[in-house]
């Protein structure tokens, strides 16, 4: 089992192709690089109409578009409301664990959402599968379990400061959210973001929901991906303002996604993975291209590092020809 954190996102693109031929382009890579995995799957796409709108939709089936698991791409969302509780005054980036959830890792808000606060090894990746079907309801997630094992152990595997990915830390997230706003973490986000019944946490994976539990439309998740990420929204206009974590190489973690300034705008991307053999094998790969463009893929399908970087690759391609 594997929650994949990064992808590729090749920096230096061409020219886009025409907006008219984007989702075509989109669409027939998609369907050749699924045909070559051998899986199924979907692919929610996004850009500006000539009216100058922000028009997402499915490529796949427009008329019956298909809930997907969106694995480790969850973290935008659970990033993305606490940024919520904190420009509302709830939340402070610099707040610690302790103070906020009791016994807790002395560690800060920010250092959470950048994966940098030191926690380690990744509990969930053992009791993943043991949960997987087990949420009792839509508001249940199991992130109090994963505190208990953070607390129980007896040394950090990780360094303070040093980005180490690591599940638990956006499971603590969601018992912060819980505890600022005193309500359940997904009714919580669901109305700080306005979020309708096309993101929601999902049958199978909800005890995962904010490190990696959420289902989507891909056309809803597009939305919600320009909204937070696009060129005039909070992050998107300078994720360097927000908590953020250099991971080398001109890429960056912040606010649940990894990015890269390219020229006077901003990639976003993120792939996940449940990998559960026999139970559940699923992958996503979410992307923004310079606020112009953006993607979700849902596949049916645990893939390796080659395969996700053809997948980028080939989306790439598909709108800088």
């Amino acid at each position: 089992m594997r929650h994949i954190w990064a992808g590729f996102l090749l920096c230096a693109l061409a020219q886009p192709a025409s907006a008219q031929d984007v989702r075509m382009r989109l669409e027939t890579a998609f369907d050749g690089w699924r045909a070559a995995h051998d899986t199924t799957g979907a692919l929610g796409t996004g850009m500006y109409a000539e009216d100058g709108h922000w028009v997402a939709q499915n490529t796949e089936n427009v008329n019956a578009p298909q809930m997907g698991e969106l694995a480790s791409v969850s973290k935008s969302v659970t990033a993305v409301c606490t940024l919520a509780l904190v420009e509302d005054g709830r939340l402070d980036w610099s707040d610690r664990l302790p103070a906020l959830l009791g016994q807790a890792p002395d560690v800060t808000v920010a250092e959470l959402v950048t994966h940098t606060s030191g926690l380690g090894p990744d509990s969930t990746q053992v009791t993943m599968p043991i949960w997987l079907d087990r949420a009792p309801d839509p508001f249940a997630h199991f992130s109090d379990h994963v505190l208990t094992a953070v607390n129980a152990r007896l040394s950090q595997q990780g360094t303070r400061g040093i980005y180490l990915y690591n599940n638990e830390n956006y499971a603590l997230l969601g018992l912060v959210i819980e505890a600022v706003s005193a309500r359940p973490y997904w009714e919580t986000c669901q109305t700080a973001l306005d979020l309708g019944d096309d993101i929601l946490p999902s049958p199978r994976s909800g005890a995962f929901q904010p490190w990696g539990g959420l289902q989507a439309h891909p056309h809803s998740y597009i939305t919600f991906l320009e909204a937070h990420y696009g060129k005039d929204s909070i992050i998107g206009s300078d994720p360097f303002a927000l908590p953020h974590i250099d991971l080398g190489g001109g890429a960056y973690y912040g606010m649940g996604m990894i990015f890269r300034p390219f020229r006077e705008s901003f990639n976003f991307w993120h792939f996940g993975a449940l990998c559960l053999p026999g139970r559940l094998n699923v992958g996503s790969f979410a992307a923004l291209w310079k606020g112009e463009v953006a993607a979700l893929a849902i596949y049916d399908a645990c893939v390796d590092w080659p395969a996700m970087g053809a997948l980028d690759t080939a989306l790439v391609q598909a709108i800088y020809p």
